[in-house]
């Protein structure tokens, strides 16, 4: 099933990263929380249509709704009695002080809504692609998440997705950067609960590989950036997690031979590294084999990439003329959460036989964050692969947020 080769994250770029790289390298990459991205040439920038060019007096606040309109075509989800493109104001996740203008979508499900409006779940969306030509508002969500979210819209949940900074709007998107990811999410709810929509304060963030790091990272900076929203629980599936033990492991059994469906992730993760280090340029370390699929980078979306880097038979011994090692380092430290000891209650699901997030990366992260003070509920899904564990996952996770918007104690498992 051609979904089953597509990931949130770049495990690719992992197995590219020079198994005999030591340990001091991760510990002496340092890169300022507040980056300044204006040296770095925009990627993908188009105009989809007016509704994404933001005004030009775009609102101070963050989370502000700035304009709606029906929504059409393949991003509409079946069970929703609404479907609504958005746009909104959030904060630039890299330099973390200018607002901009960020585009998304609020589904709403049949029927009247209860007396306090409906529960929110927001969807954190995995890799689409770093043009905005792939944002999920315009390009629609594929065969594999509308399976999972219109079970939640037949509950009775309302569900809001923000197409992420970069995407759809101005600016290159900044691919697994987790802060940005974080504050668009979080003035997501802020924008829809504040507007004239039928939502209560009740509030589940999920998401899914890219997506999962989103999710958490929303309520690992919650506290600090935004008290206000009130988030009742997390879900996160296909969770990546680059710690250097992690990446010293699944690099020592890398073939840097091999095609794989990974590698233009790890493409996408180089973009976003040219916006961390204003003296790399990602054509300069590209070989000739390799130019025609990645000056299209930008231009094609994740499913049309990765079969044009399979087609040309790329691999990461043939796809670089220089090492990408520390660059990717770079991108992975912009992963990393502020705080693991998430005190919001987490529910973790796990395919046993994922190959994107291998169920030992997804371990690592629920062991390092349980250690933190976490509160953790996991469950692994036995055969599952990545796009199985989150669809597996599906009753467990409706049942962890019923607990946790009804003020329940979940089942912590971190002593298991």
């Amino acid at each position: 099933m051609k979904l089953l080769k597509i990931s949130a994250i770049a495990i690719g770029s992992i197995l590219i990263v020079l198994v005999g790289i030591v340990v001091w390298v991760w510990s002496q990459i340092q890169l300022p929380t507040d980056i300044d991205a204006s040296h770095a040439v925009p990627r993908g920038d188009v105009v989809l249509s007016e509704f994404y060019v933001p005004p030009e007096n775009l609102p101070q606040d963050a989370g502000v709704l700035v304009r709606q309109e029906v929504l059409e075509g393949s991003a509409v989800l079946a069970e929703a009695s609404e479907n609504i493109r958005i746009m909104y104001t959030s904060t630039e996740g890299l330099g973390g002080a200018d607002r901009n203008a960020v585009s998304g979508v609020l589904y709403l499900p049949e029927g009247e809504a209860p007396e306090r409006g409906w529960p929110l779940l927001v969807w954190s969306h995995g890799t689409v692609g770093i043009g905005d030509r792939c944002a999920p508002s315009f390009a629609g969500r594929g065969e594999r998440d509308p399976q999972y979210l219109n079970p939640w819209l037949e509950k009775g949940y309302a569900i809001a997705a923000s197409d992420y900074q970069g995407l759809g709007t101005p600016g290159t998107h900044p691919y697994m950067d987790a802060r940005s990811m974080a504050f668009n999410n979080l003035d997501l709810i802020r924008a829809v609960q504040s507007a004239d929509f039928p939502l209560s304060n009740k509030v589940v963030i999920a998401g899914q590989s890219q997506g999962a790091t989103g999710a958490l990272a929303s309520a690992s900076y919650a506290e600090s950036y935004a008290p206000d929203v009130d988030i009742g629980g997390i879900i996160a599936t296909g969770i990546p997690h680059f710690s250097y033990g992690i990446i010293w492991d699944l690099a020592s059994k890398s073939d840097p031979d091999e095609v794989t469906a990974s590698l233009p992730l790890s493409l996408y993760m180089l973009a976003f590294a040219e916006m961390l280090d204003p003296d790399f340029k990602l054509e300069a370390i590209i070989s000739d084999k390799a130019k025609p699929v990645v000056s299209e980078i930008d231009q094609t979306c994740v499913f049309d990439f990765i079969g044009a880097s399979q087609n040309a038979g790329l691999s990461s011994s043939n796809t670089f003329v220089s090492r990408p090692d520390l660059e990717l380092i770079k991108v992975f430290s912009r992963t990393n959460l502020p705080n693991m000891g998430i005190k919001i209650p987490v529910f973790a699901g796990s395919g046993t036989e994922d190959k994107i997030t291998p169920i030992g990366m997804q371990r690592a992260f629920i062991a390092d964050a349980c250690e933190a003070g976490a509160n953790i509920s996991a469950r692994a899904y036995s055969g599952a692969n990545h796009n199985q564990g989150l669809l597996q996952s599906t009753l467990d996770a409706q049942s962890f947020a019923d607990i946790v918007l009804s003020g329940g104690d979940i089942e912590v498992t971190c002593a298991d």
